[in-house]
């Protein structure tokens, strides 16, 4: 008998995380951040980030984003993904992507980066909020929490470059 193929499977993780931007509006953030292959200016581990096919802000599109994936290594090893759009909604002020190939270990993961509003910010605050939320695949060396906290400080660090952009 064939031994089952579902089994003995890891299951997906999945996972989100959200963090408060000081300043900005939910549309300023959206205005900066809708931007599918503008990745490498939030984020400051991506170097480069660019349209390999279709329109941007359109499903279908494919990004191509690299830069390097360990510090401790003086930057030698770059890694790189192929990422498609799946879904775009400015009402929403969101987008979902998945990797379509990659070197960095991910089997399959798609995420949805998301600008919301913050209802409790003060109104000279304003304010809003980024979520990024992912199912992936078990990604090859990293744990579950270990991946989690590596996209909240990626996140932080977003939030950091818009509230600049925005505060400046």
């Amino acid at each position: 008998m064939d031994p089952d193929p579902n089994q003995n499977q890891d299951p997906k993780w999945e996972g989100r995380v959200q963090v408060k931007l000081r300043g900005p509006t939910a549309e300023e953030a959206w205005s900066l951040l809708q931007g599918f292959c503008t990745l490498d200016k939030w984020v400051p581990s991506i170097h480069t980030c660019y349209r390999l096919e279709g329109q941007e802000g359109q499903p279908g599109c494919i990004r191509y984003c690299a830069g390097p994936v360990n510090r401790s290594d003086n930057n030698r090893t770059i890694g790189w993904s192929k990422e498609k759009l799946t879904a775009f909604n400015p009402l929403t002020r969101s987008y979902s992507y998945e990797i379509l190939d990659t070197n960095k270990g991910f089997g399959s993961y798609s995420a949805t980066i998301r600008v919301v509003s913050d209802p409790g910010a003060c109104e000279e605050d304003n304010g809003c909020g980024l979520e990024w939320s992912f199912v992936a695949d078990p990604i090859r060396g990293w744990t579950r929490d270990g991946f989690v906290e590596c996209l909240e400080n990626m996140a932080n660090e977003v939030a950091r470059r818009v509230e600049d952009q925005v505060n400046k």
